[in-house]
């Protein structure tokens, strides 16, 4: 092996050795040819920018004046010299005062006398020679040459306007390897001429370019300003270029070419070291294996005796002979070997037994898990239900006081219950998440609906904090599931009005792309620390705002929202500038077609106006809860309305029939006694009274079996706790929704369905 070693070395060292000296005559033999290049090119510029100035000094020295060379005879020879040299775009003969007394056009009609230059009279162009360059119309790079005109009286100024199009014209002509280029540079830097004249139109500013830098900075020298200079041409790409001075004017003529094409021979010479490298390189190792593997045999068999035992064959041993350092490494292989099959017998007594204790411990983790489950169904039903009782009490209550001291008192105790609701449900809405118990049902409906239901959800918690809430109004189609939709934005535009003091909370939707929305939820609160952005989606974390002041709140509705997102694959963005406040985006996919159902949508309860809406129906109480049925008893009395109360289907229907008037609605419990349930119920008094009474389910289990049941029978879903307001807008929505579908006899002699009850809804109790 240091023989291959040093082989490879010796290679490696002529090869760099070679590559070094071909690299460098490369480079010198392009710098060379690029240098020839650029001054040819600068020679031709300057020879035709010389014959054009000579050709106009000859006729500004013509006796201009006298008899037979008047204005008639300047204005022929003005064309003769323009058909002469085709790049002179125009000519103006000015006198001493600046006044125009000639002038001579390609596009333009001649004028002769009488018009001053430019509107006024002009004092005459202090240099003479040629000016700085300018771009005309069209973006086009002109200059101007001025040269003076006649004696006496006849004294001026010519000015020769030339097109430095013809520049562009001959560097076409001039090849540069294939991909090589000329072009040339003003005194300002601006590239006036280009082989490709898209690149002049562009009025390229080059001083910020290290090249052309470079070239300025060697102004007073002598011949090359830039000589074989690697930089990058106007793509970026790498370039070598060679810069040349033109003199008057002070333009200077680049040459550049491709790096990888100027140094082609350079990496040809590369290419075959490396060749050789490569077989000498070959050679070495195979000759240097041969010897490797005549010397590493015996190693080579104890690595396969480790190779047999790490396949789990602990019996292999290696045969020693001889007494050398190899043959010793054997043996102390071989009583290894032996104590590892001795220990190997003792850890297949402990890997079993410890393979026990892990299978009871997973025992134990899913009864524990299933344990959580059954806690989660227990709370959600069981807790739920005192809490709708309170909440029911608590507004009865309120109804009944008269006192301003008590109503103070059962102003705060309804705060506090409708706390305690919001905070109960946070704590098992993201237990649930957590526990996977939550399943989306995605369905195509309109986002408006939605919007309109968030905007009369929270407009009066705006007014009563002095803020305003604005919803704008969008007409698209989403898939979504929109319980948990409208989840995500309540408890976004609730976190937004809590943590802003002034101004006001946006909800606006905006398109993104093709196929998606995005809701957005603008606020003016106090904003976020950068610091705080990534945390904010975490359990019980609370912002605290800049001023110090307390935020109610367990610091979930954002949790929930991270959660609830992720389930519905929907991504959550959020923005935040501290002071000025928060931007929280939703984004979803746009729905095709015409949406089907929309009963999560269509039922939503919208927060109602008075009770009088409702005074004068009868509606029929089924729960089994005596509690809860006088309270319900109670509110329906306190509100005008007929009520019949009983615990469950069959007394209902005892109790009916000694009225003569049929339910405007039916309110029942969802779990009843006796195992029966609200749907079964309301079945039952519907097929007793053989019409489809418009019916509204309350129930403190949110499952899907709930809502599947609701939805079979055709009535509106409300989850526990529900307070007075909640209560009172279902009831009115559900009667406001009968009254709209029921036909006019015409009608129903087209459709002898009569009115249908709409889907059922699961609202969402925070």
């Amino acid at each position: 092996m240091q023989v291959a070693g040093i082989a490879a070395s010796l290679l490696l060292a002529s090869g760099v050795t070679e590559m070094y000296f071909s690299f460098r005559e490369a480079k010198i033999e392009m710098a060379r040819l690029q240098a020839a290049q650029a001054e040819g090119a600068a020679r031709e510029i300057k020879q035709y920018l010389q014959s054009v100035e000579a050709g106009l000094d000859q006729v500004t020295r013509l006796p201009w004046g006298l008899p037979g060379f008047e204005q008639e005879h300047k204005r022929e020879e003005f064309h003769r010299l323009m058909s002469l040299f085709p790049a002179i775009l125009q000519m103006r003969d000015l006198s001493p005062q600046g006044q125009e007394r000639l002038f001579v056009s390609r596009s333009d009609l001649d004028r002769v006398g009488g018009h001053a230059s430019r509107g006024s009279a002009l004092p005459l162009p202090p240099a003479v020679g040629f000016g700085s360059s300018y771009f005309g119309q069209g973006a086009e790079p002109l200059v101007d040459l001025n040269q003076p005109s006649g004696r006496g009286e006849a004294a001026g100024m010519v000015i020769a306007t030339i097109k430095l199009r013809f520049l562009a014209d001959g560097l076409s002509k001039l090849r540069v390897g294939e991909g090589g280029r000329t072009f040339v540079l003003d005194a300002e830097n601006r590239l006036i001429a280009h082989p490709q004249a898209t690149q002049v139109l562009r009025q390229l500013q080059m001083s910020d370019q290290p090249a052309v830098q470079a070239a300025r900075r060697n102004a007073g020298r002598p011949g090359l300003r830039v000589k074989a200079m690697e930089t990058q041409d106007f793509d970026g790409k790498p370039v070598i270029a060679t810069a040349v001075a033109l003199g008057a004017p002070d333009w200077l003529v680049f040459v550049e070419q491709p790096r990888a094409e100027a140094l082609e021979s350079a990496f040809a010479t590369l290419r075959r070291t490396l060749v050789l490298f490569g077989l000498g390189g070959g050679l070495a190792v195979l000759v240097a294996g041969w010897y490797a593997r005549q010397l590493a045999r015996p190693i080579v068999q104890l690595r396969e005796a480790a190779g047999r035992i790490a396949q789990g064959d602990l019996s292999s041993r290696i045969a020693t002979k001889g007494e050398d350092e190899l043959a010793q490494l054997a043996g102390d292989f071989n009583l290894m070997a032996s104590q590892l099959q001795a220990s190997y017998s003792g850890l297949e007594a402990k890997v079993e037994a410890r393979t026990q204790e892990l299978s009871l411990a997973r025992d134990e983790a899913l009864q524990a898990n299933a344990a959580k489950t059954r806690f989660l169904a227990a709370a959600s039903h069981d807790l739920r239900q005192p809490m709708h009782t309170i909440s029911l009490l608590v507004s009865l209550l309120r109804e009944r006081l008269r006192g301003r001291q008590a109503m103070e008192l059962a102003d705060k105790l309804s705060a506090t219950a409708h706390m305690m609701e919001g905070l109960f449900s946070g704590l098992l809405d993201i237990s649930k998440l957590d526990a996977g118990a939550v399943k989306p049902q995605f369905e195509n409906f309109p986002i408006e609906l939605l919007l309109r239901h968030i905007e009369h959800a929270f407009s009066a918690q705006a007014e009563s904090r002095g803020l305003r809430l604005r919803v704008r109004p969008c007409g698209a189609l989403v898939r979504s599931d929109p319980a948990l939709l409208e989840s995500i934005l309540s408890n976004l535009v609730s976190n937004a009005l809590r943590y802003t003091q002034r101004g006001g909370v946006l909800l606006a939707c905006r398109k993104r792309g093709e196929h998606g929305l995005a809701i957005q939820v603008w606020d003016s609160g106090c904003g976020i620390d950068a610091s705080e952005l990534a945390a904010v989606f975490d359990e019980f974390y609370r912002v605290t705002p800049a001023d110090g002041q307390s935020v109610q709140g367990l610091g979930l509705g954002l949790s929930i929202v991270k959660r609830s997102a992720e389930l519905l694959g929907h991504r959550l963005r959020l923005r935040s500038k501290l002071g000025c406040g928060s931007m929280f985006e939703v984004d979803l996919p746009l729905a095709a077609g015409v949406p089907k159902g929309l009963s999560q949508i269509q039922g939503q309860v919208l927060p109602g106006g008075p009770a009088d809406a409702l005074a004068g129906s009868f509606v029929l109480i089924i729960e089994d809860d005596r509690d809860n049925r006088e309270v319900l008893e109670s509110l329906c009395v306190q509100w005008g309305i007929l009520c019949v109360a009983a615990s469950g289907g069959v007394q209902a229907q005892a109790l009916l029939a000694a009225h003569l008037r049929t339910p405007d609605l039916i309110l029942s419990d969802f779990h009843l006694s006796d195992g029966e349930r609200g749907d079964e119920a309301i079945c039952f008094i519907r097929d007793v009274l053989a019409e489809p009474v418009p019916a509204l389910i309350l129930s403190a289990e949110m499952s899907e079996e709930v809502s599947s049941r609701a939805r079979a029978c055709g009535a509106m879903l409300l989850t526990k706790p529900a307070n007075t307001e909640r209560l009172l807008a279902a009831m009115r929505s559900v009667l406001a929704r009968s009254q709209a579908d029921l036909r006019t006899p015409a009608d129903q002699n087209a459709d002898p369905g009569g009115w249908r009850p709409e889907p059922p809804v699961s609202v969402s109790s925070h």
